[in-house]
């Protein structure tokens, strides 16, 4: 490779992984069909910044969320730091308010993450095999499986390696403008996922406490560590306003290890080989043993020393938070394959550059060939359906697992705008962000219930059969609608992909 320039090699390596990242867009779910239960409602945030923006929200903005809320309940930005749904905005302006656009936004930071993972593999690796890294990575089950979600997992995930490659280029010759650029996107990151808060130890130990060439004034770095926090500010006190919560989610999750066993802190070496496959372990464990060598041969390169830090704060981090799913800790993987394939190197060049070209090859053909990204269809056409009989101003009632997706499509479908929505499970049962965490029911008797039907202009209703129907109240409603007295069937739609056991269809009743 030395025949080629470097600035050819990178604008190859780029082409490379943008041709992958167009892959990974023109395979995810863009239709409305969203498959995750919280996608619809990171997409319903971002929809709600554009319009507020666009539609008033600026000179009325406390009026224009309570009266957005009200027709659309599926926003949740309160709840979720904002930066995705803020820097996802000016898209959906520009190219309209859709799935596809709140897609393409997650797939242009999986493209900033691969950039990054290819840079921080060039301050020591070739560029094929830093090529070889990005693809890897980008290709492991759980990474292709969130890039293809709107979620904020990726975007995070972007900033992070920036982040550290940020630190990286700062801690080579001390230059203020990559410390800022690491204190930005520190911040940004943390105002993307709360959870990003890990990579903070690593970034200040180094800044402040390590030695390296020019090294600012304690002043500048102290200036850059304020910088972050500022950033994060937002993000920090929605984590302190729901701290009660956050608690639960730490500490008092169900059918989660407790802390202290070794069962908690293998929780998610156990599941690796769910979230890379198992020849990916292989070699991820072959590189970390060459690592330790090479570590204790020649000492550990800067490179390393930055990714085993993040991986070892991220690794810690999730493993202490009770609430444990394989898509919380993806953070820890990209820093996890890094410094395998980092050690490795440094033990064998030429084996490392071909076993990481093969892996890539094999990942890459198995995400085109036999990774198809999970959906759930069905709530599109219940929206048309819906969009047909409703009247002007008047309101559908959601009765499903997954309403946000209606929501959404309620909103992006079609140009009913008069048309608003609201949910069951906020009118029949009090409910915590997951069943699992609790849930109350509201008596109500039926005579009760149709008059708040009645109140609220219902005039549409779809309903997902059998929904939270262990409720009394929710059981009422559904004998209300299975009567025909008030409200008639007026269309079945079959749910289709990857559903759960009860969901097989939406049923639209219309009043009569």
């Amino acid at each position: 490779m030395k025949r080629f320039s470097p600035n050819l090699m990178h604008a190859g390596a780029l082409l490379v992984i943008a041709a992958f990242v167009l892959f990974l867009f023109a395979s995810s779910p863009t239709d409305g069909d969203f498959w995750w239960f919280d996608s619809s409602r990171h997409a319903m945030n971002s929809v709600f910044v554009r319009d507020f923006l666009l539609e008033g929200g600026i000179s009325h903005p406390v009026e224009f969320a309570k009266e957005y809320y009200q027709k659309y309940p599926a926003i949740n930005i309160g709840f979720y730091p904002p930066f995705l749904y803020v820097s996802a905005a000016p898209f959906l302006a520009i190219f309209g308010a859709t799935h596809a656009v709140s897609q393409a936004v997650i797939i242009l930071y999986a493209l900033w993450a691969c950039v990054f993972i290819y840079l921080i593999c060039r301050r020591q690796l070739d560029g094929v095999t830093s090529l070889a890294v990005t693809l890897c990575i980008a290709a492991l089950p759980e990474m292709l499986r969130w890039s293809r979600q709107v979620q904020p997992d990726i975007p995070a995930i972007a900033l992070l390696l920036a982040t550290a490659y940020g630190l990286l280029r700062h801690l080579e010759g001390g230059r203020s403008g990559w410390l800022f650029f690491m204190a930005v996107c520190m911040g940004l990151a943390v105002l993307t996922r709360t959870q990003a808060i890990y990579a903070a130890p690593v970034c200040v130990f180094f800044v402040f406490f390590s030695k390296y060439p020019h090294r600012p004034s304690f002043g500048r770095r102290l200036l850059a560590l304020g910088t972050a926090a500022v950033i994060a500010l937002p993000a920090i006190l929605m984590a302190a306003y729901f701290s009660q919560l956050y608690q639960s989610l730490a500490v008092e999750m169900p059918d989660m290890p407790k802390l202290w066993s070794l069962q908690n802190w293998l929780w998610y070496a156990k599941i690796l080989p769910q979230q890379m496959g198992w020849a990916v372990v292989a070699l991820v464990v072959a590189g970390l043993i060459a690592a330790v060598v090479a570590s204790q041969k020649s000492g550990m390169t800067p490179p390393m020393r930055v990714v085993a830090a993040l991986l070892c704060c991220s690794w810690v981090f999730f493993s202490v938070v009770s609430n444990k799913e394989p898509r919380f800790n993806l953070p820890s993987l990209p820093f996890l394959f890094m410094l395998a394939a980092l050690g490795s190197y440094g033990l064998s060049a030429r084996w490392t550059a071909r076993a990481t070209v093969l892996l890539a090859l094999f990942l890459v053909c198995r995400a085109v060939v036999g990774h198809p990204v999970p959906v759930v269809a069905g709530f599109k056409e219940a929206v048309l359906a819906a969009q047909a009989v409703t009247p002007q101003e008047r309101n559908v009632l959601i009765s499903a697992h997954r309403d946000g997706s209606f929501i959404f499509d309620l909103r992006t479908v079609g140009h009913r705008r008069d048309i608003g929505s609201r949910r069951a499970d906020k009118l029949f049962v009090e409910m915590k962000i997951v069943r699992e965490m609790g849930i109350r029911n509201i008596d109500m008797s039926e005579k009760e219930i149709v008059d708040l039907l009645d109140r609220e202009k219902i005039s549409t209703v779809v309903s997902q059969f059998g929904y939270l129907s262990d409720q009394p109240t929710m059981l009422r409603f559904q004998k209300i609608l299975d009567a025909g007295v008030f409200y008639e069937k007026h269309q079945t739609i079959p749910m289709t992909g990857e559903t759960l056991a009860d969901e097989t269809e939406l049923v639209v009743y219309k009043r009569r």
